[in-house]
């Protein structure tokens, strides 16, 4: 069992790239001899990678440090990462295998949707276009109205942005319809799970294809994406080692089976992840795609600390997002939950709270629902924040 991938690892020990100040100096060849030996090294988080500094986490001299750049901050402090020329080159793989597959060319012009600053997520959306010989535009506050004047002025015909973003332009029926007449054909989502019932809404209101691309800061943006199937998001198995291990006990789980993601990087990277524990729930598939690719695909579910288990199944807040969307409720939500009950915060133009709604919600829950019709925009929700928050009575 991942012969290949120990065997690229023992090589990249070889050649230093582990920094003994970061991972253990007890770290040796043996540790990748073989899957049982390589179960002995210990998970490293993102606390440990905050709590050190980037020189720490490197063996990348200056004059190869392309760019250096930080996470989100949503959950706490910014964490600032080094990315070499050898990531650009990967980055630039994993793109032009993703974008050529769903037909993206020199021909398009890409929309990036999304702040600039400190963060990746911006930057190499923008990247992902000029990888394919294509050219962008950026709309840095995507507002309705910001990304409608963009999109009228300037031909933009694929757009990049978080789900949450494109979903902004549901609520006012005049914006939706120049969002639909316009010249975009793609939706490239990323940033945050990317519901079916959501999906759907998209390409109605656009009129066009929408496809959920997967990644993180720590991986310089983009690691996996959707082909024209639109089932499961394609990785580069030469580039990337994923295990998925149960969540209590740190025990690999068998394919198919949903537990936590462990992330290990095949590459000379600016700052090499070696079982990199995410909190990212997600189920893998190795079987050959309808598309033909033989690359294996993720299911993302959603994150650790932003679910429920409920009558040992895993509730998402993609299930509770589907049946929201199934009777019409379109806008952003949260879910506070305590051991008494769940209450269901929604924006919504639609004051309907029908019966059969919450029945399902009730299923879905296993105890009832209140749910709470908001404005629009009265939850602030910026896209990436937790869905489930637990209040006390």
């Amino acid at each position: 069992m991942y012969e290949r991938e120990l065997e690229k690892l023992k090589s990249l020990y070889q050649d230093g790239i582990f920094n003994p100040d970061f991972y253990s100096k007890k770290l040796q060849t043996t540790s990748f001899d073989n899957y049982e030996n390589f179960l002995n090294i210990a998970f490293r988080y993102k606390r440990e990678l905050r709590d050190s500094t980037v020189e720490q986490r490197t063996t990348t001299d200056m004059k190869n440090i392309y760019g250096v750049f930080s996470s989100s901050g949503t959950t706490g402090e910014k964490t600032f990462y080094i990315y070499n020329k050898k990531d650009k080159q990967v980055h630039e793989e994993f793109v032009r295998a993703f974008y050529t597959e769903l037909g993206i060319t020199e021909n398009d012009l890409g929309g990036v949707m999304a702040p600039v600053d400190t963060g990746v997520m911006a930057h190499t959306m923008m990247w992902q276009f000029t990888t394919m010989g294509a050219g962008y535009v950026n709309c840095p506050i995507p507002s309705p109205e910001n990304i409608i004047d963009t999109i009228t002025k300037i031909p933009v015909t694929v757009i990049a942005t978080r789900p949450s973003i494109a979903s902004s332009v549901i609520y006012n029926p005049y914006i939706t319809e120049i969002a639909r007449n316009s010249q975009v054909n793609k939706l490239l989502m990323g940033g945050g799970f990317l519901s079916s019932e959501r999906r759907k809404l998209l390409e109605k209101a656009w009129g066009a294809e929408c496809y959920n691309m997967f990644g993180m800061s720590e991986m310089f943006g983009p690691m996996a994406g959707e082909c024209k199937m639109k089932n499961g998001q394609h990785y580069l198995s030469d580039y990337l080692m994923i295990e998925i291990v149960d969540p209590s006990t740190g025990r690999s789980l068998d394919i198919g089976e949903v537990g936590v993601a462990v992330y290990t990087t095949l590459w000379d990277k600016g700052f090499p992840l070696l079982r990199y524990w995410t909190d990212d729930l997600m189920k893998l598939d190795y079987s050959q795609c309808e598309c033909g690719s033989e690359n294996p695909r993720l299911f993302y579910k959603g994150r650790l600390n932003d679910c429920f288990v409920i009558n040992g199944q895993y509730v998402f807040p993609e299930n509770v997002e589907n049946i929201l969307f199934k009777f019409g409720h379109y806008g952003e939500y949260m879910v506070e939950h305590s051991p008494e009950k769940f209450v269901i915060k929604v924006e919504s133009g639609n004051n309907n709270i029908s019966k059969e709604m919450l029945d399902e919600l009730k299923l879905l829950m296993d105890k009832q629902c209140q749910v709470q019709i908001l404005m629009p925009g009265s939850l602030n929700y910026d896209g990436h924040s937790k869905r489930f928050i637990e209040i006390e009575e």
